[in-house]
């Protein structure tokens, strides 16, 4: 039994929502991170019953101020508030409501969101810019060559970070998203296109646990900053992030007219809306199918 009563800090009650209410998925591990981030130093040692309005509100400010990274230095975006004020505080407290620690719950005005799509001009020669680039860059070096041909596929960094030699299955030419390791929290498998296959194997390793393994730590890998940072000097795309590869090959489709559910399912979505708002029910096997066939012609028109 939990020992909740109305002396308990936002911080024990976080503890006790992520312990007991949540899956254990990377999704709450996301949410952990920010919450560790935003609200355990701020308000977290206050009793729950004790958090007003205004302590909520100049975190808030805060935030919108001064972020804490170097790409939010001048403060986090509308988005960034939104997802800490009704993806993680919000439920928190509903959980202390729920088990009768506090009677209301405060407002949760959250900024206006101003997101919109990134328009990527010439996207179909700039996917085949990145696919030549990518493959002379680490013609000798499979480890990267594989891993940024699995963002270029439409994979998300996390996706890529934890997939594992299980997770392939070259006999039936696929790899599969463990739905712990992706978005939606939902298994999905993919067709593994023959680039990516043929880079995978000749990867000098033992082939078991983790793929992209840090070559010091043995374990997940963190982001590749040097290495992305050499790969879009050579093929001249400053803006390139990991999740801009994705920008890149949904635009590259969109101007062969690919179908939005062909879209969607490659890219990992279930939500339709999610890729005609913001990037342009899934059959992820027989969309990817579709989606590299496209990137084939793409890359080596």
């Amino acid at each position: 039994m939990s020992d909740f009563n109305i002396n308990s800090t936002l911080n024990h009650i976080a503890q006790e929502y992520f312990d007991k209410k949540c899956e254990q998925t990377a999704w709450t591990k996301a949410r952990r991170e920010n919450y560790a981030l935003y609200w355990e130093k701020s308000i977290g040692n206050k009793k729950v019953r004790d958090i007003r309005q205004i302590h909520i509100d100049t975190v808030k400010t805060q935030m919108m101020k001064k972020g804490h990274s170097k790409q939010s230095e001048n403060g986090v975006s509308p988005r960034t508030v939104k997802k800490t004020l009704v993806q993680v505080l919000k439920p928190i407290l509903e959980y202390a409501k729920a088990n009768k620690i506090i009677d209301d719950l405060p407002t949760f005005d959250v900024p206006k969101q101003t997101r919109q799509k990134k328009i990527v001009n010439d996207a179909g020669t700039k996917l085949a810019t990145l696919y030549q680039t990518t493959m002379s860059l680490y013609a000798e070096d499979p480890f990267y060559r594989a891993l940024f041909l699995f963002a270029l596929y439409g994979r998300r960094w996390n996706e890529i970070r934890t997939l594992q030699w299980s997770d392939i299955d070259y006999l039936n030419g696929t790899y599969t998203i463990r739905a712990e390791n992706n978005k939606i929290n939902m298994t999905q498998t993919y067709e593994l296109a023959s680039p990516i296959a043929e880079a995978l194997s000749v990867i000098k390793d033992d082939n078991r646990g983790l793929i992209f393994k840090s070559p010091t730590t043995g374990r997940e890998l963190y982001p590749p900053k040097r290495q992305l940072a050499k790969l879009k000097e050579a093929a001249n795309i400053p803006e390139l992030t990991m999740h801009y590869f994705r920008h890149i090959l949904v635009s590259a489709m969109g101007e062969l007219g690919t179908a939005t559910t062909v879209l969607s399912a490659s890219l990992g979505h279930v939500n339709l809306d999610t890729v005609n708002n913001f990037y342009l029910s899934a059959n992820h096997i027989k969309a990817s199918k579709e989606a590299n066939i496209m990137i084939d012609k793409l890359t080596h028109k």
